[in-house]
């Protein structure tokens, strides 16, 4: 199965100088992309919202050598220096990212074609109480046609 993902539709981002951080979704689960921001075509490391929470070296369960493990993985992933400064700071964004990460919508809004296709009223007793365009919801990539 393929993977939907479309950072046009993307919740937030947020610049950590050199990384951007989008709050985004992979097949409508919540992630936090890291993206190198001056890099054009670099590789991003992606951090999905249920394992998330293994980041925080706040919390007495994880294990802080497991967590500078996986930022020294980031580091490597985005092609940065594995140092511990730049350890600390991916640790830092992802664990900053949590809240806001937690709180966006659990998928990206609907989207609808333009214009309606028909109307619907509801009706008793001969009155109407309720009405409503009927719209198509958009699926799927769309492709410009090849000439």
């Amino acid at each position: 199965m393929g993977t939907s993902l479309d950072l046009n539709k993307a919740h937030m981002n947020r610049p950590y100088g050199d990384i951007v951080a989008v709050f985004s979704w992979i097949n409508d689960e919540r992630a936090l992309f890291l993206i190198p921001r001056y890099r054009k075509g670099a590789p991003w490391f992606i951090v999905m919202e249920p394992a998330a929470h293994t980041w925080s070296d706040q919390q007495g369960h994880n294990n802080i050598f497991k967590v500078i493990e996986k930022g020294q993985k980031a580091c490597e992933v985005l092609g940065i220096e594995g140092n511990p400064a730049n350890v600390r700071r991916l640790i830092g964004i992802v664990n900053d990212a949590i809240p806001d990460l937690v709180r966006m919508p659990t998928a990206p809004p609907t989207e609808y074609y333009r214009g309606a296709i028909g109307h619907m009223t509801m009706r008793a007793n001969g009155e109407a109480f309720a009405s409503e365009d009927i719209r198509m919801e958009r699926e799927g990539a769309e492709y410009a046609p090849v000439h």
